[in-house]
């Protein structure tokens, strides 16, 4: 009988890790996406800030160098309502701070695996607004034709 639970709850579990849609984080959504067959992957946070919308951004990129991985290697948008695309500053929560990771050995092999954590903020937007981001990476060593896609479909 023990087993059966036990299996029941890795399948259960393995379920819910498939999930890739809107979730909520301390009370605020947040948006996934992936791109390059799950190479580089991205996950936002949009939350409310005085007069203004913020995104706390986390982006986990396999087989890249470092310099990959930084804000700064991304251009960001958010999209509003009427599909309309709004350019947004890209500010690093420690300016001194650099993507971490590295090698990354495994029995199948190894390779690079970086993440970073940036924040930006979409000056006079309001929560209801805002509709999705869009990352593009300036460099990567993957096809980027479309970039990140992030929705919130509230």
């Amino acid at each position: 009988m023990t087993k059966i639970m036990l299996f029941l709850c890795l399948v259960i579990l393995a379920s819910c890790a498939h999930n890739r849609g809107p979730a909520s984080l301390g009370g605020n959504p947040v948006a996934y996406d992936s791109m390059a067959l799950g190479n580089v992957k991205a996950s936002a946070v949009k939350r409310p800030s005085n007069q203004e919308v913020c995104f706390d951004v986390n982006i986990v990129a396999k087989n890249v160098n470092q310099d990959q991985a930084q804000a700064s290697n991304w251009t960001l948008a958010w999209v509003d309502k009427k599909d309309q695309y709004h350019l947004l500053p890209v500010i690093q929560r420690d300016p001194a701070s650099v993507p971490h990771g590295g090698m990354v050995v495994t029995p199948y092999g190894a390779y690079n695996e970086y993440s970073s954590n940036f924040t930006t903020c979409a000056p006079k937007a309001h929560m209801n607004e805002v509709k999705g981001l869009v990352l593009t990476p300036k460099d990567l060593p993957f096809a980027k034709k479309d970039g990140l896609k992030l929705s919130w479909n509230e």
